[in-house]
């Protein structure tokens, strides 16, 4: 653990410990003042209760990324202190109550509170002393661009940070590019007036997954595909992609996928008894249909789906963009026309193959020529739904949804699933745009 790591977990630690001796304090005394006598605690539940409290606290902060020194921006930071304890107060209120613990509700109000302002304080102060610090010290950040908009990037530093050490990087050369790729950890700027949209999501695809800083001037930046923070870092206007997802949500979406495709499979059971007798009457072959497809990380996994196209058409090839082709079956046309040939996926979901809501699952010759920042997309686990069906679905052909991927991979979260999930079901019923 680096020491900006250590100190942030000691700072959280002691916030905690302080927060619920103080609340005991307060407790104690306020019975005292109103001729109650002392209260004899039950030190086995009240330990149990602090340290369990504790425990949750740092595995909630590390979930949101709380331990990872990264940004200098201290009114974000700041920001996600506050989500995280908001999430933290909640599981520790649902854990008294489902366990019974015998404890007061004023000492666990009490100590929640004084945590919060504790923490908040203790952060906020030291950011501020790091920014201060880095202000006197040496610092290496990294321009991409060598004109003028990167030497004005460079003058605005360093009348903030004088002993700041800038080092460009011309992306043209490719020499500077495997540089940039290789390096680890380090503010970049992206300050190329003359990067193209696609140069701009390689540099993110190269570099977002080790551990970089991104500040992208605005001028600069004409894509907004991900979730981003709006920084004033030395008054630079610039914002900060952000991919990666919280611990908590993608813990939280896995449970809702269980429940979710467990209960389907149970209440569509008697229509796959249906929907099979139909295929196997129509058409000769069988009546599903196994494809190896490319899942998140790259990782294969095996596909089912109901078979829809006649059994000599090829199992791997780009699927139909129009209800005339000739490869689907009569009985196949009205399965894809309300996606009930996609039902058997609900044991891919299951099994953690896929998930309710994301990238369309890709056949290995498509992913084999995608270019880098196009892998994003893998970075998910593939979807059953996702925006590429509710943005037309395929009147845009599947495999060139690459940018509805990218949005959504950069911008998960429950909210985004839950109104992906919602425009689904009339997308199915009046099976707009699907073939």
């Amino acid at each position: 653990m680096t020491p900006s790591r250590l100190t942030l977990f000691t700072i959280d630690s002691v916030s905690i410990a302080v927060a619920f001796l103080v609340s005991l304090f307060i407790r104690q005394s306020a019975m005292v003042s109103l001729r109650f006598g002392y209260i004899n605690y039950n030190s086995v539940d009240y330990t149990l209760s602090f340290l369990i409290a504790s425990l949750f606290l740092l595995t909630v902060f590390g979930a949101f990324k709380l331990y990872q020194i990264r940004t200098i921006e201290i009114t974000a930071r700041i920001f996600t202190v506050i989500k995280a304890l908001v999430v933290w107060t909640l599981l520790i209120t649902l854990l008294v109550y489902v366990l019974k613990f015998d404890f007061s509700r004023a000492v666990l109000f009490l100590t929640v509170i004084l945590t919060a302002i504790l923490i908040c304080f203790a952060r906020f102060a030291y950011f501020k002393y790091r920014r201060n610090k880095r202000r006197d010290d040496d610092t290496d950040v990294h321009i991409i661009g060598t004109g003028g908009r990167a030497k004005d990037i460079e003058k605005q530093l360093k009348d903030s940070l004088p002993n700041l050490s800038v080092i460009h990087f011309d992306y043209q050369n490719p020499r500077s590019r495997a540089h940039l790729a290789a390096m680890e950890s380090h503010d970049i700027f992206i300050a190329d007036e003359h990067l193209t949209r696609q140069e701009v999501m390689e540099i993110l695809a190269d570099t977002e997954f080790r551990h970089h800083s991104f500040r992208v001037i605005l001028d600069t930046f004409r894509l907004v595909t991900g979730e981003v923070r709006l920084n004033d870092l030395d008054e630079i206007p610039s914002i900060s992609p952000n991919c990666q997802p919280n611990t908590v949500y993608l813990i939280a979406k896995r449970l809702v996928d269980i429940a979710v495709a467990g209960i389907g499979i149970i209440a569509v059971s008697s229509i796959w008894l249906a929907i099979g007798a139909a295929v196997k009457i129509d058409s000769k072959g069988p009546v599903l249909i196994k494809q190896i497809r490319i899942g998140s990380n790259l990782r294969p996994f095996t596909l089912i789906k109901f078979r829809t196209m006649h059994c000599n058409t090829t199992l791997y090839e780009y699927s139909p963009n129009n209800g005339n082709d000739p490869r689907i079956t009569r009985t196949g046309r009205i399965l894809r026309r309300f996606s009930l040939d996609e039902l058997p996926q609900l044991w891919n979901i299951l099994k953690g193959d896929m998930s309710l809501v994301g990238p369309r699952p890709e056949m290995e010759f498509i992913v084999r020529d995608y270019e880098p920042w196009q892998q994003i997309r893998l970075k998910a686990k593939p979807g059953l739904t996702g925006l590429w069906q509710i943005l037309g679905r395929k009147d845009i052909p599947l495999h060139k949804n690459l940018e509805y991927d990218f949005y959504y991979v950069c911008n998960r979260n429950f909210l985004l699933d839950s109104v992906i999930m919602l425009k689904t079901i009339p997308a199915v019923l009046f099976g707009r745009g699907a073939y």
